[in-house]
């Protein structure tokens, strides 16, 4: 007798058995019935996750110097690359999603209880693992969010006790988060976590399949369905809605790549980690700096940990084993847990503070002092006051010299910094505040004035008045009080300008540290007007290109021989507005018909503001078709590196301006131009792929569709047979 065809394969993989046990597994029916399906489909988007991550790999290098090249390369030349990774990405955090939601309807339905204690553990782990590739993965693009995220998150580790120094070093393979960090993390990402995962995966599908799905105490009834095919065709229709879901974020939002990480670079605001770990960054955040005697942020780690452990720990506490309905307790503790993590994710997104703080209140000289940097140092009240702090204050007269009797002394500064320089006092007298101030003044400024009175910080303390972000205020608090400038009959409206100024905006709005202060102009201790002569040469510390160029053109001589002040003619004093291109016009706005109205100068003026503005035209058509395929989701980094390239041309072609020549801005103006149009013809290239891939996602959805609607008849089918 002949084989049957397939008996020698059934024999060597127990077919036969297989589908017996397919045939006899039954999956209970109850209301509760479609939380079953969000393991199924966290297992599914586990599946793409392994099969994205292998293509990727393909492609990755993990390595500082060129992980985020090869992820650009995978987004922009691979074929569907883009896809891929935006895939990966999504499962990544769709699987998390899932799992969170089915750990909460197991927790919620009690089906941790007898005998399914190990299942719910190895699902704790899972939930584990599944946060580490998470953590683990965010960094492998190697941009700057993912660097700076990376970096807070780890220290956060360092708060462990006992072995929170050990475990820093060992997840950054180091001190601080270097391409060390990287492949490191990227070991763990594609080996230890993954070989992890499948052990405890295994463990747990095991477990489910020997003691089948629970159901709710509450419910009486026997009902059940054939897991094969019932349960599964149904399972495999939510994977399909998941498919589609996926296709969907894929394509409408790929996933970004952000800027290359760049160690040395401050970090950018916004920074928070993924949105899973919001809830955690967020109570860190409210934690007090102190619990008792114990450092707050050590308190809150040792608490998500204390957190975990009882979670995983809850079958064995919730023993009741006659089956009651859910303990209330241990409902009520979950529903608050769950309501507590989604109100601090919230929050973090939407950046409500979760407690406001209270007013300030005014502070006595002894609590001003402890931040002091003298008592820092070592100094007391007696080293300034004398040995009776009670006796007065010394008189305005007296301040600077009293200071000096310390900065003034090398050998005694050395102790402290060996830099320090020893001559503010013997500035301050040439200063206009001192030279007033020797001829009896009491009203102008001395050091208490400018670096506060007990409350001295160090020059580079963000809440010293010196600071140079507060400079300007602190400056305008003698030079914006119209009472006290009377006497000199200066005005009082500097702060106000230079509120309005380009340079406040950089340096105060943006935090922009080289952007100038008062003292960057008017000097510091011996601070003092600028003179007429001297005021391009106190722009050009900065400004150096323009200050030679003006110094070459044929406006320098004829402004000083008529005493005028080079650069203030044109942009103006404190009040120094970011530059247009409409003020190069000899009309209108433009600041050269103070001089010019229809003379020789004016043909060179047109074409300087001619070839500037077609420039400017053109980068700015190119640059918003590229914000819309960037918006759109395409990977586009290159052309607008190109046409940054136009824009540092631009700003060439309008510091040449300062030497008047029509000649020298077209010599920038021309190139660029070449430049901003291949960049136009790449966004060009970027939107016709943007409508081929809704295409391709709209031909992808209305398969997906086809394949539902066709599972769903076949399920009526079987259903209806067996009815």
């Amino acid at each position: 007798m002949e084989p049957q065809p397939g008996t020698w394969l059934d024999k060597r993989i127990g077919g036969a058995m297989l589908r017996t046990w397919l045939r006899e597994k039954t999956v209970p029916v109850h209301r509760h019935t479609v939380w079953y399906y969000f393991g199924g489909m966290t297992l599914f988007l586990f599946a793409v996750q392994v099969v994205t991550g292998i293509l990727l790999l393909l492609y990755y290098r993990p390595t500082a110097e060129s992980a985020f090249e090869s992820v650009q390369f995978i987004m922009a030349e691979v074929q569907f690359g883009w896809l891929i990774r935006s895939l990966h990405s999504w499962s990544a955090n769709l699987m998390i999603l899932a799992l969170f939601i089915h750990m909460t309807s197991v927790y919620l339905t009690r089906a941790y209880r007898k005998p399914r204690e190990i299942t719910w553990i190895s699902g704790v782990a899972l939930l584990v693992l599944a946060l580490g590739f998470g953590f683990s993965g965010y960094l492998l693009p190697w941009n700057k969010l993912a660097f700076f995220a990376t970096q807070v998150g780890t220290q956060i580790v360092a708060n462990v006790p006992v072995i929170g120094s050990f475990m820093l070093r060992f997840l950054r393979g180091g001190e601080n988060v270097t391409g060390a960090t990287l492949t490191r993390f990227y070991g763990f990402h594609v080996a230890v976590l993954p070989a992890l995962t499948t052990a405890v995966l295994g463990i747990h599908l095991l477990l489910v399949q020997l003691h089948g799905m629970s159901k709710p105490s509450e419910d009486k009834s026997n009902r059940s369905m054939p897991f094969f095919p019932n349960f599964l065709l149904r399972d495999v229709v939510g994977w399909l809605v998941a498919l589609g879901v996926l296709a969907a974020l894929a394509a409408i939002f790929p996933w970004e790549l952000g800027e290359k990480a760049d160690p040395f670079a401050p970090a950018p605001k916004g920074i928070r980690p993924e949105w899973f770990f919001i809830w955690m960054f967020q109570t860190l955040k409210m934690v007090p700096a102190h619990v008792g005697v114990f450092e707050g942020e050590r308190v809150a780690i040792l608490g998500f940990g204390f957190l975990l452990v009882l979670i995983a720990a809850v079958p064995l506490l919730d023993t009741n084993g006659n089956r009651q309905p859910l303990s209330r307790v241990f409902t009520i503790l979950g529903w608050v847990l769950l309501f507590y993590v989604l109100f601090m994710t919230i929050s973090g997104y939407l950046e409500t503070p979760v407690f406001a703080a209270g007013p300030p209140q005014a502070k006595s000289p002894a609590d001003l002092f402890i931040n002091d940097i003298h008592r820092q140092r070592g100094l007391t009240c007696m080293d300034c006051h004398g040995n009776d702090v009670r006796i007065t204050a010394p008189k305005r007269t007296q301040i600077a010299a009293l200071c000096a009797r310390c900065h003034s002394d090398l050998n005694y500064m050395r102790r402290f910094n060996p830099q320090m320089r020893v001559d503010q006092f013997a500035e301050y007298q040439t200063s206009i505040h001192g030279m007033r101030g020797a001829q009896g003044d009491q009203n102008v400024a001395t050091c208490t004035s400018c670096h506060s009175v007990h409350d001295i910080r160090a020059v580079r303390d963000a809440k010293s008045p010196v600071y140079p972000t507060q400079v300007a205020s602190t400056c305008a608090a003698c030079h914006a009080d119209s009472k006290r400038m009377a006497t000199y009959k200066i005005p009082t409206d500097q702060y106000k300008n230079y509120r309005g100024s380009v340079h406040a905006a950089a340096l105060i709005d943006r935090n922009d540290l080289g952007a100038p202060s008062c003292n960057d102009c008017h000097g510091n201790h011996g601070a003092r007007p600028p003179g007429m002569d001297s005021v391009p040469a106190v722009c050009g510390q900065c400004h150096r290109q323009e200050k030679d160029l003006f110094g070459g053109s044929p406006h320098a001589k004829p402004f000083q021989d008529l005493g005028l002040a080079g650069c203030i003619v044109c942009h103006d004093n404190h009040e120094i507005k970011k530059t247009d291109d409409r003020m190069l016009s000899a009309q209108g706005e433009g600041v050269c018909a103070t001089c010019h109205s229809d003379d020789g100068a004016t043909p060179k003026i047109r074409s300087m503001q001619s070839s500037i503005l077609g420039l400017r035209l053109q980068i700015d058509t190119a640059s918003e078709i590229l914000g819309r395929a960037e918006r759109a989701g395409m990977e586009v980094s290159k052309p607008k590196f190109d046409l940054e390239q136009a824009r540092a041309e631009l700003v060439k072609a309008r510091v040449s301006v300062h030497g008047f020549s029509p000649n020298k801005v077209m010599e920038f103006t021309r190139p660029a131009i070449d430049i901003t149009i291949a960049a136009h013809k790449a966004a060009d290239a970027a939107l016709e792929e943007v409508g081929y891939r809704r295409r391709g996602l709209g031909y992808s959805l209305i398969g997906i569709a086809i394949m539902i609607f066709a599972l769903v008849m076949k399920i009526r089918e079987i259903e209806g047979k067996k009815s």
